[in-house]
């Protein structure tokens, strides 16, 4: 147990270091500003990652440490799953589980990334260790416990609701459903629902506008494209790992352990069909990953195979972090570079007031670099949360507008007899305008 202890401090101990190096890219940006602007929740997701952003407001003075309460958060799903396994497994399935856990370009390097899915899987993980408490204890304090952590991870990204179907596939297919204290089953209902609360009442306050735009976002297009299903697969492949895929496919959990089975499989079924229906992004099925991981280090040879994982993610780590950090390799690709571009962009926020931006991330991530609020213009692009807020829509008879030379304007600008003027050119992309009206 000290071994496993010893890498769960060490590995913290990395990604503490390197989350506060690496900028902040600009959908967490966006989310640190809905840090500042606290709601019970937000159009695009539930509050939990502006929370967490909120949390380390004070570690804003040493680089990006601002994502050190969500890092640590992440981490600790490590933690409960030992918590989880440690009876169930031996010290060294445990271990290969952790070294899949932290090699994982999701689970591992793409815990240092402030998202949603960051606290989701914490909340996942943590419901997973309260169910097999559920089961053992049968208490009534396990039940609401499970419903709190259930109802937080409904706060955190609503994907947190395919726990419910995993659970009753494995009740029916097992034939476990004797193991159910019906009696509490209300009171993990009722924890559940206290705890999802800001969500639902922010929901029910704008017309359930979360919601429709999730199902609309994950489930609801006009035609079907079989881009959606193979890239969804060969995603899925890759990001598991197909050594790793195989060995949890074959795999043979224990039996205290069976149901992650379903935990594993369910969740990427799932997105599987829904991609018949709509574009599944990668790190939707993030949340069978630990289950996946759990299932391929019960494999006898997986101890073989690691070392093939381990190396090759490896490899797209230090290839990553060295675009990152070095000018001339992160200059040949514009995804890399753009957290850099937006701060050098970001003084103009100082010069110019005040200034809009022509796309949530551009705004949030001049925002963020300059701690100067900018807002994204109303109506200039996709609704969005800065489009609920009043500041997006001009007050005075001067603003200023940065955005590339290739972005429209909104419809309200003529309308209003706004007049504009071309102040400079910032870079090949980026244009600054003058807005002016009588």
């Amino acid at each position: 147990m000290k071994d496993l202890k010893r890498i769960w401090l060490i590995s913290l101990l990395v990604k503490l270091v390197i989350s506060a190096l690496i900028p902040l890219s600009a959908d967490e940006a966006y989310y640190w500003v809905w840090s500042h602007k606290l709601q019970l929740s937000y159009f695009d997701h539930p509050p939990m990652v502006a929370w967490l952003f909120y949390l380390g407001h004070f570690l804003e003075p040493f680089m990006h440490a601002v994502r050190w309460p969500a890092v640590l958060l992440g981490h600790c799903t490590l933690g409960f799953g030992i918590l989880l396994f440690k009876d169930a497994l031996s010290l060294e399935k445990i271990r290969w589980w952790m070294y899949l856990v932290l090699f994982s370009p999701l689970l591992g390097f793409g815990s240092l990334i402030v998202t949603p899915d960051l606290p989701v899987v914490f909340f996942w993980v943590l419901s997973l260790y309260l169910f097999q408490e559920v089961l053992e204890k049968k208490n009534p304090n396990s039940y609401a416990a499970l419903g709190a952590a259930l109802g937080l991870g409904f706060c955190a990204k609503y994907h947190i609701v395919l726990f419910v179907p995993c659970l009753l596939l494995y009740f029916i297919f097992e034939k476990k459903w004797k193991d159910i204290q019906w009696k509490w089953v209300p009171l993990t209902i009722l924890t559940g629902l206290i705890f999802c609360t800001p969500v639902l009442l922010w929901n029910y306050q704008n017309d359930f506008a979360s919601f429709t735009f999730q199902l609309k976002h994950g489930l609801e297009r006009d035609s079907y494209k079989f881009s959606w299903t193979s890239s969804y697969v060969l995603g899925q492949i890759l990001i598991i790992f197909p050594w790793v895929l195989w060995a949890a496919l074959k795999a043979k959990l224990p039996e205290k352990l069976r149901y992650l089975y379903y935990f594993a499989w369910f969740p990427l079924v799932f997105f599987f069909l829904t991609s018949f229906r709509a574009l599944v992004e990668a790190n939707w099925p993030i949340i069978a990953l630990p289950a996946v991981c759990v299932l391929a280090a019960c494999h006898p040879q997986i101890q073989k195979w690691l070392r093939y994982y381990v190396a090759f993610w490896s490899v797209i780590i230090v290839v990553v972090l060295t675009s990152l950090f070095v000018p001339a390799i992160r200059n040949t690709n514009s995804k890399i570079s753009e957290p850099y571009d937006f701060q050098k962009l970001s003084s103009i926020a100082h010069e110019y007031s005040p200034l809009y931006a022509a796309s949530y991330q551009m705004a949030a991530s001049l925002w963020y670099f300059s701690k100067v609020p900018v807002y994204k213009l109303q109506g200039i692009s996709r609704f969005d949360f800065f489009d609920t807020l009043k500041e997006a829509n001009p007050a005075g008879n001067r603003f200023y507008l940065v955005k590339r030379e290739t972005n429209g304007l909104p419809e309200w600008v003529s309308q209003q007899q706004w007049t504009h003027r071309e102040i400079k050119k910032i870079s090949p992309d980026f244009v600054l305008l003058e807005f002016t009206r009588q």
